[in-house]
């Protein structure tokens, strides 16, 4: 039973990370004739098309990414929380709010592998890739703050180190304040 929880587990966390991915390129208007961008906006097609026929957007904002959003971090939340250690029931109100640190969870989560690839992808290719194309326009405004404040010293980027340390210890709080809770999920 425990191989079919991993398995669960971990093509929820993947699906969440794939629409959290989709609305990031959108908010920070990555460079969509990418092969990377063109390939998660194929994935995601299939299912946020239709919805958007039926949930239309409010201006910028993509209704029907979040709401699809929402709904796997739910699915996620329940199927965590009910096959999981807990064995909790398979549904309780609380789980409406549990789905929002689903969420967070997994945007603390990409965005750190996100920023190691950009830099492990730095020693190797030198910006010449279009992954590391990518992964500067998906980083960058995370990075970039931080940068404005602390320099680069020399030829070494302790911006990348600043933002990790921080997401490290959002990580970190979050799991004073929801307990296992944010270890499951």
């Amino acid at each position: 039973m425990t191989s079919l929880f991993f398995l669960g587990k971990t093509i929820l966390t993947v699906c969440l990370y794939i629409i959290i991915l989709r609305l990031w390129m959108q908010f920070v208007r990555v460079n969509f004739y990418n092969p990377f961008t063109q390939f998660i906006v194929r994935i995601t097609q299939p299912i946020i098309g239709p919805l958007r026929r039926l949930i239309p957007s409010i201006g910028r904002f993509d209704t029907a990414s979040w709401i699809l959003l929402y709904l796997v971090a739910l699915i996620k939340v329940i199927f965590v929380l009910y096959y999981g250690t807990i064995n909790a029931p398979i549904w309780n109100i609380d789980y409406l709010f549990f789905a929002f640190a689903a969420i967070a969870h997994a945007l603390g989560y990409l965005l750190f592998w996100l920023l190691l690839f950009r830099a492990i992808l730095s020693w190797v290719s030198r910006g010449q890739s279009t992954a590391d194309e990518l992964l500067t326009q998906l980083t960058e405004p995370l990075v970039a703050p931080i940068r404005r404040i602390v320099p680069p010293i020399g030829v070494i980027d302790i911006s990348f180190m600043i933002v990790v340390f921080i997401l490290i210890f959002l990580n970190m709080l979050a799991i004073d304040i929801f307990g296992i809770l944010w270890i499951l999920i």
